[in-house]
C-alpha cells in the first residue's frame, strides 16, 4: 500500500461491572502486508434481543468485505465506496437476521469505521459511538452522536455535562440493522505524523471526558497501557455500560 509512516495501535473491551455481557465487538483488519487496513467498533443495542449478535455481525461483515476489496491501487473515491457498500451489506444481513430468527423484533449495533488508504482515513459512523482525532495537543469529536441527548446538546437544550447524567442517555436515534434502509455519516481527513486516533463506545464516553482522554492519551507509554487505565477509570465510575477502544498513533 506504500505507507509511508508507521503506526502503533491497542484494543480493549471491557463488560463493565453492572451489565451481564458485553454487546460491544471490534476488529481491527489486517491488510495482505500485515499492516493494519480498518478499525471497527460497534456497540449493540442495550435491552434488545440479540445485541450481541448484531454487533459481531456488523464487524464480521464489513471486515470480510473490506480484506477482499481493497485493492493498492483504489482511489479515493472507491474507498468511500467499499466503505459503503460494506455497511450496507451488515445492515441487510443484521435487519434479514431479525426477520427471520427474532419473529420481527428489531435489533442493531452503532458502528464506527475507519479505513486508511494512501495517506486518509475514511470514517463510516453510525450511532452513538465515536471517533476522536488529537493532533498538536488538541482533541476533536469527529463524528455526530445519533442519539436523543445528542441531539439536544447541539440545539444547545443540554450540555455534555447534563447529557452523561441524562436518563435517556442510551437511547439511540440511528442504528446499523434495524432498519431496512441506513443513512451513514462519513468523514475523511489527511493523516498527519504524530496523529492519535480514538475510537470508542459510549461506555467509555459517557465516564471520562475529552479533556480525560486528551491527557491520558498524551501521555508517553504504552497504548495499551493508557487503553487499560481508561477502563479502569470507567469502571471506577460506575461501569453501568460495556466499554471498548482503539487507538490508533501514527
Amino acid at each position: 500500500m506504500g505507507w509511508w509512516m508507521n503506526l502503533e495501535y491497542a484494543a480493549i473491551s471491557d463488560r463493565g461491572i453492572m451489565r451481564d455481557k458485553n454487546e460491544d465487538f471490534w476488529n481491527v483488519v489486517l491488510g495482505m502486508d500485515g499492516k493494519p487496513q480498518a478499525f471497527i467498533v460497534a456497540d449493540g443495542m442495550g435491552g434488545h434481543v440479540a445485541g450481541d449478535v448484531a454487533s459481531r455481525m456488523a464487524v464480521e461483515t464489513i471486515s470480510n468485505k473490506i480484506a477482499s476489496r481493497l485493492q493498492q491501487d483504489d482511489s479515493a473515491d472507491s474507498v468511500k465506496r467499499i466503505l459503503e457498500e460494506a455497511v450496507l451489506e451488515a445492515n441487510e444481513a443484521i435487519y434479514q437476521y431479525a426477520l427471520q430468527t427474532l419473529n420481527g423484533l428489531g435489533t442493531g449495533t452503532t458502528l464506527t469505521a475507519g479505513l486508511l488508504h494512501s495517506g486518509k482515513l475514511t470514517i463510516a459512523h453510525i450511532g452513538d459511538s465515536r471517533f476522536y482525532l488529537i493532533r498538536e495537543g488538541a482533541i476533536e469529536k469527529l463524528t455526530r452522536d445519533h442519539s436523543f441527548v445528542g441531539e439536544l446538546i447541539e440545539k444547545g437544550i443540554l450540555d455534555p455535562e447534563e447529557a452523561r447524567e441524562h436518563p435517556l442517555r442510551n437511547q439511540i436515534t440511528r442504528a446499523l440493522g434495524y432498519e431496512k434502509q441506513v443513512q451513514i455519516d462519513f468523514y475523511e481527513l489527511d493523516i498527519h505524523k504524530g496523529d492519535i486516533y480514538l475510537f470508542c463506545t459510549d461506555g467509555l464516553t459517557l465516564k471520562i471526558s475529552p479533556d480525560e482522554l486528551l491527557s491520558m492519551l498524551g501521555i508517553e507509554g504504552k497504548l495499551d497501557s493508557v487503553l487499560k487505565r481508561m477502563v479502569e477509570l470507567a469502571n471506577q465510575r460506575g461501569g453501568e455500560d460495556n466499554i471498548t477502544a482503539i487507538a490508533v498513533k501514527m
